[in-house]
């Protein structure tokens, strides 16, 4: 699949989608420009992975890596909330990841790829999320980005963009935790948007995994050690977003590989620590008992509704998601006995 549209028609399909003032048929038009944009970074996706695979297999063996292109509903999600932003800007519609045991290695193949000689595919930009330039995101986010722009042997891709991501374990396994979340919970925990409570749960373990792995803590959780896991205590034993991890596991575990198209809806009462899981034949009625929930205007409680697809996806876009999920329980564990 080739881009089969300019820049300028792609950037006026951001705009129809953005601002939902077309016609239906103006709609239709401006989701298939958006898709062919899409679909026309398979090729140059492809190229950059090709070299980000055999660089850190040289690093470590043992290194996961994964390609996977941003989900077209992603995308329309993306520009409703901004509709000012054009897809021709975001670097990620394409995306690379490569997870390692260390920051060494993280290190180790950032300087290979950044001083990469003859390399065609140009690294564009490097946003440290680890120590500096910008640091590590206010959620807790953290790990290193490449932004590389095709420029090799086929002109009709020149100019698209792909994301690198690198990784370790740990900086995975705080992902994989708040992709979860907010799949889950119906919260933006990554865009900074959810319960203040949550989200400083996971800014005070972004901290405490930065000290663990030697680089810049978080900011607004730059105390010390024994400090921030008496928080992180005081918060776990409040919200219980373990218990919360752990269920929702067991969720993914039973549903993530089912052909059903069924609904799901979670009622969650925090305070109990009681998840009920209701699997619904229909939408429809799915929404009816979100309606019944919601009405009951308990503070206590967290009433969500998700198409069991989108647990596969989850799935999907997280293979060692087991593996991940535990390895993040495993390290607060260890936080909160050092703290009792």
């Amino acid at each position: 699949m080739v881009p089969e549209n300019s820049n300028k028609r792609v950037q006026r399909a951001s705009r129809t989608i953005g601002k939902g003032t077309g016609t239906p048929e103006e709609i239709r038009e401006a989701r298939d420009v958006l898709s062919n944009y899409r679909l026309a970074h398979a090729f140059p996706l492809n190229a950059v992975t090709v070299t980000v695979r055999q660089r850190a297999l040289e690093v470590n063996p043992n290194a996961v890596v994964a390609e996977r292109r941003k989900r077209l509903p992603t995308i329309l999600d993306k520009l409703k909330r901004h509709p000012t932003m054009s897809v021709t800007t975001m670097q990620d519609l394409g995306g690379c990841r490569v997870v390692f045991d260390t920051v060494a290695e993280v290190n180790e193949l950032i300087n290979v790829l950044v001083e990469l000689p003859r390399s065609k595919n140009r690294v564009k930009r490097v946003y440290d999320y680890l120590r500096d330039d910008p640091g590590p995101r206010d959620s807790g986010y953290r790990g290193v980005h490449l932004v590389y722009e095709y420029g090799a042997s086929k002109k009709e891709y020149h100019g698209l963009r792909i994301e690198l991501q690198v990784r370790t374990l740990l900086q995975h396994a705080w992902a994989t935790a708040v992709e979860t979340m907010d799949l889950f919970s119906g919260s933006e925990l990554k865009y900074g948007k959810g319960d203040a409570d949550v989200l400083r749960f996971f800014a005070l373990v972004g901290s405490l995994m930065a000290y663990e792995e030697g680089t810049t803590p978080v900011p607004g959780a730059e105390g010390r050690r024994e400090e921030l896991a008496a928080e992180l205590a005081r918060l776990e034993a409040s919200i219980g977003v373990l218990e919360r991890l752990r269920g929702y596991a067991a969720i993914v575990g039973e549903h993530a590989k089912t052909d059903r198209r069924n609904t799901l809806t979670l009622e969650l009462w925090r305070t109990k620590g009681q998840l009920t899981v209701t699997v619904h034949e229909t939408l429809a009625a799915a929404e009816a008992r979100i309606t019944e929930l919601e009405a009951l205007d308990e503070e206590d409680l967290d009433a969500v509704l998700i198409n069991i697809a989108r647990i596969s996806q989850l799935r999907d876009a997280y293979p060692n998601y087991f593996a991940d999920t535990g390895r993040f329980t495993a390290f607060v564990e260890a936080c909160l006995r050092k703290d009792v």
